[in-house]
């Protein structure tokens, strides 16, 4: 068994010494995957304190042989950021449906170049719809390709091709730059 799994085994019969050292490994990951799905500092603290309430609350039920301690613990944090993106207010949509222009989570690392932001922003508005609707549904609001097929009614393989084809030119574009 691996260390993680073996502190989350102890963190499930109360160890909090394992708890606090899971913490110290995976606290900086998880709070980046938080704040690339959400794009506010703030809730991804939130969702980062989430996660581990709710690992402790979880951990007896963790099994090694389903997964990686590493995976079962990013899946409880992307989750809760899932649970926090669908919790926000109703915002205005386009007529197909998905959010309008301003994505939920800022486009690249916070300490990214301003520019390069700017250049990823242009290069999605020239992809245009559907392919720019897609993959900020995808990659910047955390939604799942199967829950994209369920909003679009495509097939899931459909889905999956287009965002990759979307992705592709993306490249392009960005390599044109």
């Amino acid at each position: 068994m691996d260390p993680e799994s073996e502190l989350i085994h102890r963190v499930g019969q109360g160890d909090e010494e394992a708890l606090r050292i899971l913490y110290g490994q995976l606290g900086p990951a998880v709070q980046a995957l938080a704040l690339r799905m959400l794009g506010s500092r703030e809730e991804a603290e939130e969702v980062l304190q989430d996660t581990f309430v709710r690992l402790h609350a979880r951990a007896v039920g963790y099994r090694s042989d389903f997964g990686s301690a590493r995976a079962f613990v990013y899946t409880i944090a992307r989750n809760e950021a899932l649970s926090r993106l669908r919790s926000r207010q109703a915002r205005p949509r386009h007529a197909d449906g998905w959010d309008v222009h301003e994505p939920d989570v800022p486009l690249s690392a916070p300490a990214a170049d301003p520019l390069d932001r700017l250049l990823v922003e242009r290069a999605l508005e020239r992809l245009g719809p559907p392919d720019d609707h897609l993959l900020r549904a995808a990659f910047f609001q955390g939604h799942s390709h199967a829950e994209l097929a369920r909003h679009s009614g495509l097939p899931l393989g459909t889905v999956k091709t287009r965002l990759r084809r979307a992705l592709l030119r993306l490249q392009a574009l960005l390599g044109d730059v």
